[in-house]
């Protein structure tokens, strides 16, 4: 579902150019434009009464035609464990999202959800029970990340995820134009390998982004090498399945500006043998993809558990020795519901923190 359509145009979802041009088309000079995009990227301004180097007059004449995305932060809830933060925010119409800081060394990365919900009701995640309430704008999905970039928790901002609420390649043109925006020198200024979309394998959206020119980096939920498993963790795979999602996936292969990331979730008993990790390296070598190794995470259903720790390290050995790059990764935010699969922007599910 569409977001609502807004009356006033949303300077955080446009990229410089298009604000340059619309301020040159209202006869003011290009330092304007400038001292906007300072305001926005650099001084965290929320509304344009705040950009005190403008007039007043100039304020009140572009507030009666312009706004600026402010999520309404409502909870905060901050990992004992990790430092892993998580945001609930409320939209301007009542719909409520999660994003989440994490620290990682000198990583800081934030993962940003692109929908109100998700249509796609994974077995193992909690985004989808609901369903789809509507798509972000991209001026909702770039205030995510600046108000990452701003947190007061938060170093430099060094990486952006999209992989929070939703499916990013089924709301593909505000993903985009968001991304886009992100990477901008003028914006945030993220480098290509630091802006990744993950996919549940929605075809027509990664056909979209082969025909693209969009430099991220691409993760793929695979979490089965075979349809019946995979049409039992992912509903998904019933409409597109995995010969139609390879087939899609084939012209990215070893493409340098959009390289490939197969993420894979271990379930005991369900996806983690050796045979099943074979079959997952052909896919792989195929794709030219590395593999990230997940930890299942506390899920709705309560059917599944993770995979031990010694047939983990041992699904990961078969994979490299199959020459395909393996990574067991460590889930963050764990304590505080905000580890892969546990956003639901359901505000029982959080309490507020004023540390």
């Amino acid at each position: 579902m569409p977001a609502p359509k807004e009356k006033l145009l949303d300077l955080l979802g446009m990229l410089p150019e298009e604000i340059d041009e619309l301020l040159a088309s209202e006869g003011l000079p290009p330092y304007r434009s400038r001292q906007i995009l300072d305001w926005l990227y650099q001084k965290d301004a929320r509304s344009i009464d705040k950009m005190t180097s403008l007039p007043k007059s100039l304020r009140e004449d572009l507030a009666a035609k312009y706004r600026i995305s402010d999520l309404r932060r409502v909870k905060v809830r901050l990992s004992d464990r990790d430092g892993s933060k998580k945001f609930l925010f409320v939209l301007r119409d009542g719909g409520r999202i999660e994003t989440v800081l994490m620290h990682d060394g000198e990583r800081d990365t934030v993962c940003v959800s692109t929908q109100v919900g998700c249509a796609f009701g994974c077995a193992f995640c909690a985004t989808g029970r609901g369903g789809l309430d509507r798509d972000l704008t991209a001026g909702e999905i770039v205030d995510q990340a600046r108000r990452a970039r701003f947190d007061e928790d938060a170093g430099r901002l060094t990486n952006v995820v999209l992989m929070g609420m939703g499916e990013p390649l089924a709301n593909y043109d505000a993903s985009a134009k968001a991304v886009r925006i992100i990477q901008h020198e003028k914006c945030l200024g993220l480098g290509k390998r630091r802006v990744t979309i993950s996919t549940a394998g929605y075809v027509p959206g990664i056909k979209r982004l082969a025909e693209d020119d969009l430099p991220v980096k691409l993760a793929i939920s695979l979490h089965a090498t075979d349809d019946k498993t995979r049409s039992r963790l992912m509903p998904i795979n019933r409409k597109y399945p995995m010969k139609k999602l390879l087939e899609a996936l084939r012209p990215l292969a070893g493409r340098t500006q959009t390289p490939l990331t197969i993420e894979y979730m271990l379930i005991e008993g369900l996806n983690d043998s050796l045979r099943q990790a074979r079959e997952l390296a052909r896919i792989c070598r195929s794709l030219s993809a590395k593999v990230n190794l997940l930890s299942l995470n506390p899920s709705p259903s309560g059917k599944f558990s993770p995979t031990p720790k010694e047939q983990a390290l041992r699904f990961q050995k078969t994979l490299r020795e199959a020459d395909v790059l393996a990574f067991i990764r460590k889930s963050r935010g764990l304590d505080i519901e905000a580890a892969c699969g546990q956003l639901s922007g359901a505000a029982s599910r959080v309490r507020d923190s004023r540390r």
